[in-house]
């Protein structure tokens, strides 16, 4: 039993040993990478706008039917494309996020605006930066479609003792009183019912 062992450690080191490659990778100095960590903020939609939907006018969002809805959409958590200076500590942001739309049975005319929010909130959940972009839905003629927005070089305003991952990125539509009130409407999800026996 010791003699194969023997044999088997020898047989593994004797085509190492002419081979100068081998060697040199064995004496080189080992490569070490050190992750520099996240340099992107964590991003959220606001729970209370991540939907829009479009009523008819004159509609109550306590009363309403969905006859007259004239439009809706949803909008997901956005993606982030950062370019974090660490010497200068500033931090500009490409923010992109998709958005599902579809026309209601109410609709009558041109597709509505869906003004949307970008916003830097602190670790304090103070909010630091809110921008408002207006925005026309890309339905390219269809009935529902799903689209990309995008706000380029989106200044992030960093304090001297802060980091990126220090700071949250918030998205969601700009809604009227109305829009929040049916958002904030309670859903009732129907039980199914036994089956008939």
């Amino acid at each position: 039993m010791r003699r194969v062992l023997i044999v088997a450690v020898s047989a593994v080191f004797l085509p190492l040993s002419g081979c100068d490659a081998i060697n040199g990778l064995f004496n080189s100095e080992p490569q070490i990478t050190l992750d520099p960590g996240p340099v992107c903020p964590a991003t959220g939609v606001l729970s209370d706008a991540a939907s829009v939907t479009k009523l008819r006018p004159g509609t109550s969002p306590a009363m309403t039917r969905a006859a007259d809805i004239a439009f809706q959409a949803l909008m997901s958590q956005a993606q982030l494309d950062c370019n974090y200076d660490r010497t200068a500590n500033t931090l500009v942001v490409n923010v992109k996020f998709a958005v599902r739309a579809s026309r209601g049975p109410a609709l009558t005319g041109a597709d509505p605006q869906l003004p949307f929010f970008v916003a830097i909130v602190d670790a304090d959940n103070n909010v630091l930066v809110k921008n408002v972009y207006n925005s026309d839905p890309q339905m390219s003629g269809r009935p529902s479609a799903t689209y990309t927005e995008t706000v380029s070089n989106f200044p992030v305003p960093l304090a001297m003792d802060r980091r990126p991952s220090d700071y949250e990125i918030l998205t969601g539509f700009q809604l009227t009183p109305d829009e929040l009130a049916y958002n904030r409407l309670p859903r009732v999800v129907p039980t199914p019912q036994a089956a008939m026996r």
